[in-house]
C-alpha cells in the first residue's frame, strides 16, 4: 500500500469518524433535553439513562449511512 492511499484512507476514517460522533451527539442532545423538559428530569439522569443510550444507538448508524453522503457532498472521495 502507498503512503498516500493510507494518507487517504486515515483521511476517510477521520472525517467520518469526527462527524458521525458529532452528528450522534447533536441528536442525543436534543432528545434528551426534550425528555429532560417533558418529565422534569435533572441533569445527570436524564444524560445518563436517555443520552447515553441514544448516543451508542445512533453512533453505529451514522458511520454506516454517512459515507454516502460525504462522497456526494465532496467531503471524501
Amino acid at each position: 500500500m502507498s503512503p498516500r492511499r493510507i494518507m487517504e484512507s486515515l483521511r476517510t476514517i477521520v472525517v467520518v469518524g469526527s462527524v458521525s460522533i458529532a452528528s450522534s451527539g447533536l441528536y442525543a442532545f436534543l432528545v434528551t433535553a426534550g425528555v429532560k423538559i417533558i418529565f422534569d428530569l435533572d441533569d445527570n439522569q436524564s444524560m445518563l439513562w436517555v443520552g447515553v443510550p441514544i448516543f451508542l444507538a445512533l453512533l453505529p448508524v451514522h458511520i454506516k449511512l454517512l459515507p454516502k453522503e460525504l462522497r456526494k457532498g465532496g467531503f471524501i472521495d
